[in-house]
């Protein structure tokens, strides 16, 4: 009897989604220890984690589907067995990887290097190449390894990534090449440039020189090595991504040779100032 009143209740009750959500936990030996609007904090009895449900509730509402409830606690069972082994490097190394953003977005708790004239690497470690999460100083020292290690060991996993990623070709206007990698997250394809195997699997469809453009977190393109005028119309189009994008990164064109990475053009943003170098040397 009180198993089918259970059901009822969530039937009936106010907030369905959160009966569901409670019930696949349950399923996956989780429980809920506190709830703060769309924030829960879950432990499965020896990890705890704060979740931020607002997304998995739109999926939820949208097709009204256990499915995908179901996707979602099974994407937190490997959360926390990741962060169950982020204790010591040994365990956590294979889920470093680096992103790239903005010189101005980087905060002081993050772990940081430089890329090229106003964008750094940033470490995070992920679970699923999906949901990235920021790793903080804190936990390099408590790891006690350089950073010189975290970030060779993330281009490891970078350079993986890199190796399965789709390849998409296009010919735009006036005989261009253009290329795009593409992967799960958006924004760890966009920073696949900064891998060291980025050359080599760019080399092998648009040769040794190419020119990339990420006006946002969110969108890379490679093209071949064009003239100024096909440059410059690219303008407008750089310059209105940066802008509308929530994520905005550059409006430098960049142009990968065999030896370095330079800027091949700038494009001026109103009420952004210029950076005070062209381009670094890797």
């Amino acid at each position: 009897m009180n198993g089918l009143i259970d059901k009822l209740n969530g039937v009936f009750g106010k907030d369905k989604f959160d009966y569901e959500l409670r019930s696949a936990l349950k399923r996956h030996s989780f429980s809920v220890s506190e709830r703060n609007g769309s924030v829960y904090e879950i432990t499965d009895g020896s990890t705890s984690l704060k979740i931020d449900t607002d997304n998995a509730r739109k999926a939820y509402e949208a097709c009204r589907s256990e499915e995908k409830l179901e996707e979602f606690t099974a994407s937190l069972e490997k959360r926390c067995d990741m962060e169950s082994r982020m204790v010591s490097f040994t365990n956590g190394q294979a889920f470093l990887r680096f992103v790239v953003l903005r010189e101005n977005d980087v905060e002081k708790n993050m772990i940081s290097s430089d890329f090229i004239t106003g964008m750094k690497k940033v470490m995070v470690y992920t679970a699923d190449d999906m949901e990235l999460f920021y790793l903080e100083e804190r936990v390099m020292k408590q790891w006690a390894v350089p950073k010189e290690v975290l970030f060779s060991v993330a281009d490891r996993n970078m350079c993986k990534l890199l190796s399965k990623a789709e390849v998409k070709q296009s010919e735009i206007g006036d005989g261009v090449n253009a290329m795009e990698f593409e992967l799960p997250s958006k924004q760890l394809a966009v920073s696949l440039m900064m891998c060291n195997d980025f050359r080599k699997a760019v080399y092998k469809h648009m040769g040794s020189k190419f020119l990339v453009i990420a006006p946002s977190r969110e969108n890379l393109l490679i093209l071949g090595d064009i003239t100024n005028n096909i440059l410059e119309g690219l303008g407008k189009v750089i310059i209105k991504e940066y802008k509308e994008s929530k994520v905005p990164l550059t409006t430098d064109v960049m142009l990968f040779t065999p030896d370095n990475i330079r800027i091949a053009g700038r494009f001026a943003v109103k009420g952004e100032s210029e950076p005070s170098e062209v381009g670094r040397k890797l």
